[in-house]
């Protein structure tokens, strides 16, 4: 009997590991989403390349002015035809309720206002005509007065308090963020709605002291994009910081480009051209956020490059040495070749050899 139990625990662990071995065997481990940066040289007929992102013209955060639980969310058609609360991505026309919090006890404190100015108002009306009989002093006439101005600022907080309940769109644009579900609580000044205007976009970009003085304003610039290649974009300078940020030493500029069709969106990495002198004739330049520590090297710099073979694309470290610092973007001296695809975000969640998924 004792054989008989130990055969069948035996059996039963057995059974029991290669369960488990096949359920692990069926475990797929998806590609790392990663966006890549597709490496040029630095210098080129027109000048430096620097590296810039995309922001709308005008960002607003919407904040709430009156506290309490939202009860209603603006609502737009779906793609399916449903109704829906209006999310990222939606155009909104200036002056739309996006929200409205729970407004009783607001109309509660108006009506209560009300009846206190509407009596206020009958006692100033009265002293006034006895006043002009003389029959009440300058005093009782000047207490009336106060009583009825006092009731009247009391009436319009109240009913400005009121109108606070509705959080409105001060201007077209797109909903870039939205904080707040229906129920939620809101408090004083807590943010619910993120609003773009991104008929217009900037491309923010810093630039060294000795490349400042070539920033003029209104100076036109040709922007291009790895969301759109072959295609340039053309814009303005239209502000040069005053002052250099203390941590970089760099000077922060502005090109703003009209964008009437939506295809600059902000996140985007864009790049510029600027009349200069490279570093390096051979350097290339790489947004900051490109470079890690190389594996075995904790004192060296590297990059991880996408190779694409058999419809895969695999993440290989390669070790690069380093030059200047050029606005937000650094020059490679040596390591990577033009036309290489370098991964500017997600380089800290990938190791060498790991398969990914390249994203805009």
């Amino acid at each position: 009997m004792k054989r008989i139990l130990n055969t069948f625990c035996v059996a039963a662990i057995a059974l029991t590991l290669l369960t488990a071995c096949s359920k692990h065997e069926e475990r797929v481990v998806q590609p790392t989403p990663v966006t890549v940066w597709t490496v040029a040289n630095m210098a080129g007929e027109n000048g430096l390349r620097y590296s810039a992102n995309i922001k709308p013209d005008v960002q607003v955060d919407l904040a709430f002015k009156a506290s309490g639980y939202v009860e209603e969310i603006f609502q737009v058609t779906g793609v399916d035809g449903r109704r829906r609360n209006v999310q990222e991505g939606d155009f909104i026309k200036k002056g739309t309720v996006l929200a409205r919090v729970r407004a009783n006890e607001y109309r509660d404190r108006v009506a209560e206002a009300q009846a206190g100015l509407t009596k206020a108002k009958s006692d100033f009306d009265r002293a006034a005509k006895l006043f002009e009989n003389q029959s009440v002093s300058k005093a009782d006439y000047d207490a009336a007065y106060a009583g009825y101005t006092s009731a009247q600022a009391r009436y319009d907080q109240a009913a400005q308090a009121l109108r606070d309940c509705a959080l409105q769109a001060p201007m077209d644009g797109y909903v870039l963020r939205r904080n707040i579900e229906v129920g939620t609580l809101a408090a004083l000044g807590m943010p619910g709605f993120i609003l773009a205007d991104t008929r217009a976009v900037k491309a923010v970009f810093g630039v060294p002291d000795m490349i400042v003085g070539q920033m003029k304003m209104g100076d036109y610039q040709t922007v291009t994009t790895e969301a759109f290649p072959g295609v340039d974009f053309r814009g303005r300078i239209t502000r040069v910081a005053p002052s250099a940020d203390p941590n970089s030493r760099v000077f922060e500029v502005e090109c703003t480009i009209p964008n009437p069709d939506n295809r600059l969106k902000a996140g985007m990495i864009a790049a510029l051209k600027i009349a200069g002198q490279a570093s390096s004739p051979s350097a290339m330049l790489l947004p900051l956020n490109a470079i890690v520590r190389p594996r075995n090297d904790p004192k060296g710099y590297a990059v991880f490059v996408v190779e694409e073979s058999d419809g895969k694309s695999t993440a290989r470290e390669r070790k690069i040495n380093l030059g200047d610092v050029v606005g937000n973007s650094i020059a490679v001296n040596a390591g990577l070749q033009g036309g290489e695809k370098v991964i500017v975000r997600g380089a800290t969640l990938v190791v060498d050899s790991q398969e990914v998924r390249i994203i805009p």
